[in-house]
């Protein structure tokens, strides 16, 4: 009788550790498909604008600068600037060279430079410009985009 409890005892021990195994075996392949799923970004990111690639990868700090070249070669800021300070400076000085420029770090891109004799191509200008600007924000603040086409 007691080699009977023995036996009972030890296929039930056997079964108990098989399934231990078993689940230990589960858990690891889930473990280790939690792990693999993890994404990481590539922080490459690249800007395209006519012809020219940019890598914005270590870039600290993307800024707008808006300026005004005078007929005299004097150069101003035009950047938040009202129509009336515009139309008074076309008064004055017309045509007027703009440049719209995106400042990185120590580099410059050059977005559109043209010259201008009235307020409504200053302002077509800058919308297309604060545009652009947005679309680099935004693509900088994205981490899965690594192109950006202007």
């Amino acid at each position: 009788m007691n080699d009977i409890l023995s036996l009972k005892s030890r296929t039930t021990f056997t079964q108990a550790r098989r399934l231990s195994v078993f689940l230990l075996a589960v858990c690891i392949l889930l473990l280790t498909g939690c792990f693999s799923s993890t994404k990481v970004y590539n922080a490459d990111k690249n800007i395209l604008y006519k012809g020219d690639i940019y890598n914005m990868a270590n870039v600290q700090r993307v800024s707008p600068r808006i300026e005004g070249k005078l007929p005299n070669g004097d150069v101003r800021t035009m950047r938040g600037m009202d129509k009336k300070s515009v139309q008074a400076l076309l008064n004055e000085n017309s045509p007027i060279m703009v440049s719209m420029i995106v400042e990185m770090d120590d580099r410059e891109m050059i977005y559109e430079r043209k010259s201008i004799s009235k307020y409504s191509e200053f302002s077509s200008m800058t919308k297309r410009f604060e545009k652009a600007m947005s679309r680099i924000n935004k693509f900088m603040g994205n981490k899965k985009t690594t192109q950006l086409k202007l």
